[in-house]
């Protein structure tokens, strides 16, 4: 049996944390650094089990891209147009970014479920 990673998880670990947070530069910088340290802790411990091959690693991975969609879509269901005197208003840096951040967390999720990455993960 192969024991070496492939190169699309060492990819997923260590860059899975992008994916959730493209946003707007003005959302982004809206958030306390308690928040950041929460988030960089949290990707962090998952993408060193993802490395080491741990199956909970692999769970939390499908939860939290999966997470992300889930919230990104509501938000932009419920944020991206306002209604102002002059009609509707689009924020397009939030619709660009959240679309975007669906679509890498959408690829992330199909690239963990594919066969040869669940069995590695065992």
């Amino acid at each position: 049996m192969d024991r070496r990673l492939p190169i699309g998880l060492w990819l997923v670990a260590l860059l899975q944390w992008v994916a959730p947070m493209i946003k707007p530069p003005s959302l982004l910088a809206s958030a306390p650094l308690a928040l950041w340290a929460v988030v960089a802790v949290l990707f962090g411990l998952v993408a060193v089990n993802l490395l080491r091959r741990r199956a909970w690693s692999h769970t939390a991975t499908v939860f939290l891209q999966g997470f992300s969609i889930l919230v990104h879509l509501l938000v932009l269901i419920a944020g991206v147009a306002t209604m102002s005197e002059a009609g509707p208003v689009v924020d397009y840096a939030m619709l660009i970014t959240f679309v975007a951040s669906m679509l890498a967390s959408a690829a992330i999720l199909y690239y963990v479920d594919l066969p040869v990455i669940r069995s590695a993960m065992h």
